[in-house]
């Protein structure tokens, strides 16, 4: 008997939480998942989340930004915050 197909598509962000200072802590997805910042970073280094990539900055740590898709609406810093 053939399995189904297990979910496919990746999970996206959709809003996003700042701390104190401003910066991004907290990421929820399409599905309602939240991430903390840890999480999300190791959910993209695992290729689970669309519409995001890692960089690393100055500090030499791993950050989070939104992919270049040229919709705004996409944008870490347009998501609606929860």
């Amino acid at each position: 008997m053939a399995r189904k197909n297990e979910k496919t598509s990746k999970e996206r962000f959709v809003a996003v939480r700042k701390n104190s200072e401003g910066n991004l802590c907290e990421f929820k997805s399409n599905t309602g998942k939240v991430y903390d910042y840890e999480m999300a970073v190791e959910a993209i280094e695992q290729g689970k989340i669309e519409g995001a990539m890692l960089f690393t900055g100055r500090d030499g740590k791993q950050h989070i930004r939104s992919k270049n898709d040229g919709d705004t609406n996409t944008k870490f810093s347009n998501l609606k915050e929860f």
